[in-house]
């Protein structure tokens, strides 16, 4: 059974539209981290570039229900890199996020957001009722433990980003609107308590400095914020040219070539090209809804909705804070910034996108996993 069901791919199926446009921002992203940064940072992120799409080929040929068999494996895997962090990462300017290999970092918490998606997807599969306070708890202690790990390092852009994703997959498996509304009334009366014993204080003074910029004492906490504002002013209509921004350029703009790139691309490109590069993601973004929508199996658009909500929430926020309109969480832009670990689970997520667009029979999946329990 799970042989004739991994055979069942159909490569007519293969988005184009999704993957030229996905071509179309890794063409983008490669020219503006090397305007950025420099040719080193340029070899090593077509190094990831390259070994992303490689996986990401490589992966079309799993039967993406595999992915369920091994849910829990692969997000037990990740929260014990986790665990581990906390002992033996790398600590750079006071976060304790990477394991150093080599000449690269690996920084588990981009794996985890997939490991989440799975699990919860997994969990929550061929749910035929509503959900019970049973699978709420549940659901919540999958996405709860691993995002305290995350902002014990800290990183709470990482961490955020999974609200909306277990969110996004509840909603889609099916909990009642009241339920909803109660887990998030909940979390928003709990958000004193984080403020007081979880947040650190920069973070706390990026998000005053955001919503209340007169009452910071702290002139840092709005500096990103400022030169992110400056870079994407003096791009005008039609920007000052590639590698011609005075901010990328003089190196005024800070994290330029990861959690800042859009600003770079606002400088250089202007207003009018950096809105058609926005409506990029927002074709590429409405992709993936379409993916889901005609999603028959259970998991397979459960695993969609949870990826594209992870997307959507990295280009909003990523973009929201260069824009002065977000907190400043370090958030990166999906394709674009430089990272290995964001691009390689960046590829690894629209790899299960396209596997499940491109195995439309799976309505027999849960009778394999029906018979899989027999």
């Amino acid at each position: 059974m799970k042989q004739n069901l991994s055979n069942n791919i159909h490569f007519k199926r293969f988005d184009w539209l999704l993957f030229l446009l996905l071509s179309f921002i890794l063409t983008i992203g490669v020219f503006f981290v090397w305007s950025a940064s420099s040719e080193i940072f340029l070899f090593k992120q077509i190094v990831w570039i390259v070994t992303g799409l490689t996986l990401f080929f490589t992966l079309l040929y799993f039967d993406y229900l595999s992915f369920a068999d091994y849910a829990y494996i692969i997000y037990a895997f990740v929260l014990f890199l986790l665990l581990l962090l906390l002992v033996l990462g790398d600590s750079v300017k006071g976060s304790q996020r990477w394991f150093s290999i080599g000449a690269f970092s690996v920084q588990p918490s981009e794996f985890m957001k997939i490991a989440v998606v799975l699990a919860l997807a997994r969990f929550l599969k061929y749910k035929k009722y509503a959900l019970g306070l049973f699978d709420i708890g549940i659901s919540l202690l999958l996405t709860g433990i691993p995002m305290l790990l995350i902002m014990k390092q800290p990183d709470l852009g990482t961490a955020l980003i999974m609200v909306p994703i277990l969110l996004s997959i509840l909603y889609t498996a099916g909990i009642r609107l009241s339920h909803l509304f109660l887990l998030v009334g909940t979390g928003m009366a709990i958000s004193p308590f984080v403020w007081m014993f979880v947040l650190k204080s920069y973070q706390k003074s990026r998000i005053v400095g955001f919503l209340w910029p007169e009452r910071t004492a702290d002139w840092g906490a709005g500096y990103h914020r400022l030169q992110s504002l400056i870079a994407v002013g003096s791009g005008g209509l039609f920007g000052t040219g590639w590698g011609n921004g005075i901010q990328n350029q003089m190196k005024f703009l800070p994290e330029r070539h990861t959690d800042f790139i859009f600003a770079v691309i606002a400088e250089e490109w202007g207003f009018l090209r950096a809105c058609l590069f926005l409506l990029l993601y927002v074709a590429f973004i409405a992709c993936g809804i379409g993916v889901a929508k005609d999603t028959r199996d259970s998991f397979g658009r459960l695993v969609v909705v949870g990826i594209v909500t992870m997307f959507a929430t990295q280009v909003i926020v990523n973009i929201g804070m260069t824009l002065g309109v977000a907190p400043i969480v370090g958030v990166t832009l999906p394709f674009v910034s430089y990272g290995g670990s964001s691009m390689i689970t960046s590829f690894v997520a629209l790899s299960l996108i396209f596997n499940i667009k491109m195995r439309p029979m799976i309505d027999l999946a849960s009778r394999r996993f029906s018979e899989a329990k027999s």
